[in-house]
């Protein structure tokens, strides 16, 4: 994966698991006219870092046409070499750490894989592991986030728009054409209005249903501290969350 090619036509979107990857995905597909079956989904935004099953993310990137529109949950250091060089435009989807938590644990309910590895897991077992970064998966949630902020706000680096997921679900329009505009993907009002209705979280529950794993699209909700956090838990996560973050802490909404 270090050696994937990287072009300046490339379009990246970087998230951490469970903060709307679907969702922005969805919505840049369908700007570009791009199908939603799995094969075409799949295929349309390969996700590079991802080899199982019969699925291999690199090589699909290697096979896509360009300009490609690539998906990771890498952090920085873990990117393709030549990305830090040629610099390809990256959206940066960032969500609400409580949020990000919940649908992760359920996701992690939901995954054969993560149920074998994690067959009993309940919610402050999950949350104790995710803390404290001993969880099976994509590392720290902290670290992940300090790492591509920083990169993302860093002198020289343009080429990065960082995204809120809350923006996403609260104001989808405006987000949708501030993402084509970054992406130098051309719109017209019609365009955005399809883009809106495709990534309807209902659709999007019933498409994904018939080919990912259970429950793969979930609310959508935003901005909301789930009362399934005890009140340690709650003190525990925005105090770690502004001291391993620190300014970068602004960019996210909490």
């Amino acid at each position: 994966l270090r050696s994937l090619p990287i072009y300046e036509d490339d379009r990246f979107i970087a998230t951490f698991s469970r903060v709307g990857t679907t969702l922005t995905q969805t919505i840049l597909l369908s700007l570009l006219s791009k199908g939603f079956g799995q094969d075409q989904f799949l295929r349309s935004s390969p996700f590079i870092d991802l080899k199982a099953f019969n699925y291999n993310g690199m090589q699909l990137a290697l096979e896509a046409e360009r300009p490609r529109l690539l998906k990771t949950h890498l952090i920085t250091r873990l990117m393709p070499r030549e990305y830090v060089v040629v610099k390809p435009k990256t959206i940066i989807v960032v969500r609400n750490f409580f949020d990000c938590l919940v649908s992760n644990y359920h996701f992690y309910k939901s995954y054969s894989t993560y149920k074998m590895l994690y067959p009993d897991l309940n919610f402050d077992e999950f949350f104790k592991y995710m803390v404290e970064d001993e969880l099976h998966g994509y590392g720290s949630i902290f670290r992940w986030h300090k790492f591509w902020l920083k990169y993302a706000t860093s002198e020289g680096r343009d080429h990065c728009l960082v995204i809120k997921y809350e923006d996403i679900v609260n104001n989808k329009i405006d987000t949708t054409r501030k993402m084509a505009n970054f992406f130098k993907i051309e719109v017209t009002e019609e365009s955005l209005k399809k883009a809106e209705e495709d990534s309807n979280f209902g659709k999007m529950q019933v498409r994904f249903e018939e080919f990912y794993i259970k429950d793969f699209i979930r609310e959508g909700k935003a901005n909301r501290i789930d009362p399934v956090f005890s009140k340690d838990q709650i003190h525990l996560l925005q105090t770690k969350f502004k001291k391993d973050l620190g300014e970068l802490a602004n960019l996210i909404e909490m």
